[in-house]
């Protein structure tokens, strides 16, 4: 049979004490660490939300940090509007802005245009009749069509052979 004894002198309470107060400090620091993280995510992201919403455009913001590093990740989610067709030259002055606005560093600002097609469009285009209205498509010099009824072939040919058939007129 093994028998313990423990002693509970003063100075092993005062270690006991001093480790269970270390502890809960640490805790207690973790806890405040995560809340400023939050806080820092959410500030981005609503001063993000704000900036496009003045300008007229709704976007979707997430934000994340970089694991071991100080710095920010935003991802922006909008419709394609033409006026975000040089979205990288804008990046610049919005890290400015968020860096004087909220003290956070955001490194990198990822961009996602999602394009939905909804049923109309679809068979619109299906039926080779119309073609989509969108305003950021409309400047594109043209647009390939296939027609359902095209063959393709393709076979070799000589430099002469090319050279002649693109000077033929179709």
């Amino acid at each position: 049979m093994f028998t313990l004894a423990i002693s509970l002198d003063s100075l092993s309470v005062y270690i006991v004490t001093v480790d269970m107060l270390v502890l809960l400090i640490y805790i207690l620091y973790l806890i405040q660490k995560k809340r400023a993280l939050e806080a820092s995510i959410k500030s981005i992201a609503s001063f993000i939300t704000a900036y496009f919403m003045n300008t007229g455009a709704e976007v979707k913001v997430s934000c994340f940090k970089v694991d071991g590093d100080r710095h920010f990740v935003t991802l922006i989610e909008s419709e394609p509007l033409k006026r975000f067709r040089y979205s990288n030259v804008l990046e610049n002055n919005l890290i400015t802005h968020i860096f004087k606005t909220t003290g956070n560093v955001v490194e990198k600002i990822y961009w996602r245009f999602p394009v939905q097609l909804n049923k109309t469009v679809v068979d619109a285009d299906d039926a080779g009749n119309q073609l989509s209205n969108d305003i950021y498509f409309s400047d594109v010099p043209t647009i390939a069509v296939v027609k359902p009824d095209a063959e393709y072939s393709v076979s070799e040919m000589s430099w002469d052979e090319f050279e002649a058939s693109k000077k033929k007129p179709e």
